[in-house]
């Protein structure tokens, strides 16, 4: 259900989706849907705190040191932020911030905040350049995401002919390693 209201949200908009039309799309009543949500905004915060699963990466087991852990975490965060599926999301977000402006607050505090909890964590097991560490590691984490995606994610955001070059996000992943983090 909440996969037919995402795909219903990045279809028609969230201001223009109303509870009618996720109800019907997922073959529910509406008054059944009230049920399990109060509001819109409450069905848009659950739909993406469902896909924040997929984005926190704690879970994921590797051999090597903590900063091979820390690169296959960066991999996969880059992997979910910039699928087209939620490039669409994203775009939804930025163009119904006027009219809606809940979403952009709900999205903020689910993928900001809840989904940066892992990334801190991960930078929490390397050992981070002198000059980083008088730092708060939430904001060195922040730095660290922006630097190996921000430039591919505003791209896609903006051009829907830009393709990702796996070989340069890879080497931008290493270097920001580099820069971030002392050798193991």
């Amino acid at each position: 259900m909440l996969t037919v209201a995402k795909a219903t949200f990045t279809l028609k908009g969230f201001a223009a989706t109303t509870m009618d039309d996720i109800a019907g799309a997922t073959g529910m009543s509406k008054k059944t849907l009230y049920k399990m949500f109060a509001s819109k905004s409450e069905l848009f915060r659950a739909m993406l705190l469902r896909s924040l699963p997929q984005v926190r990466f704690s879970h994921v087991e590797t051999k090597g040191t903590p900063i091979d852990r820390l690169r296959l975490s960066l991999k996969h965060i880059v992997d979910i932020a910039l699928a087209p599926d939620e490039i669409a999301l994203h775009r939804l977000i930025i163009s119904e911030r006027l009219l809606s402006p809940d979403i952009a607050g709900i999205f903020a505090e689910v993928i900001f905040e809840l989904g940066a909890k892992d990334v801190v964590e991960a930078l929490k097991q390397v050992t981070i350049r002198p000059e980083l560490r008088d730092q708060p590691i939430k904001q060195v984490s922040e730095m660290l995401l922006g630097m190996v995606f921000a430039n591919d994610h505003f791209r896609l955001m903006a051009d829907n002919s830009y393709r990702l070059n796996r070989r340069m996000l890879n080497t931008r992943i290493e270097l920001a390693i580099a820069m971030f983090c002392k050798p193991a």
